[in-house]
């Protein structure tokens, strides 16, 4: 075993406290796994821009910036990372910060997508949100560029496409992809957050946990998930090759071929 890539995730708990437990109890499991082994050259973290929290002034937030995670999952990530950070003197570790990741197989964007094939563009909360993003394979040539660099060791990176984009705009574009007139669907917090905690409530009575809960419209409803990846092009020269709008339509053209949409 040279190299460790860990993604902590926990997909069956419902409740909050069974998810932070999870993702830092495997974290720590594997670190102390690893602390056995002396052959290991990199143990790469995959953490979350979720660990920073929003940016409360739309000024994108880089590594130096205080973390103020909002939910449960961006508590436990950075838990994580404290983790991590407490063996780096031992270990040759790594931590990654991808920000929104979408692509082919991702289930999150899809929501957006079938909300613009039924003709409407929702807009939750303020329609001035802004977010970065990262597709799917370029970070997977991130994740690899990272661990196979020595340069990275002790670092932390956020991982995402350079350029911030408005939510409405990535809305407008997809309307074009698939060629659908929109009408504007103004979600008001409280409408989003009755409709998340009804979702779930009734989850607690079914046999695993729904995607849109109250701690997903908390997230959904920032004004700006927005985030500097410039320290991972300055260390190792990693940049992503795939634009996001290229990365939508092939994103598209996936659902469509595979029947999601």
């Amino acid at each position: 075993m040279e190299y460790i890539v860990h993604i902590a995730g926990v997909t069956k708990a419902k409740k909050r406290s069974e998810y932070f437990q999870g993702n830092v109890v495997a974290t720590q499991n594997l670190l102390d796994i690893a602390l056995h082994h002396t052959n290991i050259k990199k143990f790469t973290y995959i953490s979350s821009q979720s660990v920073a929290g929003p940016s409360k002034n739309g000024i994108p937030l880089d590594e130096t910036s205080p973390c103020h995670p909002i939910t449960t999952y961006g508590k436990s990530k950075l838990e994580a990372e404290y983790r991590c950070k407490k063996a780096m003197n031992k270990l040759p570790i790594t931590i990654l910060r991808p920000s929104a990741v979408y692509g082919p197989r991702d289930t999150d964007i899809l929501e957006i997508f079938k909300w613009v094939a039924r003709g409407f563009k929702p807009i939750l909360g303020s329609g001035e949100k802004t977010v970065s993003l990262i597709y799917g394979p370029d970070l997977a040539e991130a994740i690899y560029q990272a661990t196979v660099s020595e340069k990275t060791i002790g670092e932390t990176y956020f991982v995402a496409d350079r350029t911030i984009f408005t939510f409405s705009s990535l809305i407008d574009y997809i309307a074009t992809l698939i060629s659908k007139k929109k009408i504007p669907l103004y979600l008001p917090k409280g409408l989003v957050y009755s409709m998340a905690g009804i979702t779930q409530f009734f989850s607690y009575f079914g046999p695993k946990p729904v995607a849109f809960n109250i701690e997903k419209a908390k997230d959904l409803l920032q004004k700006h998930w927005v985030c500097n990846p410039q320290k991972i092009y300055d260390h190792i020269g990693y940049h992503t090759t795939t634009s996001v709008y290229n990365g939508l339509q092939y994103t598209f053209s996936w659902y469509k071929k595979v029947g999601w949409l």
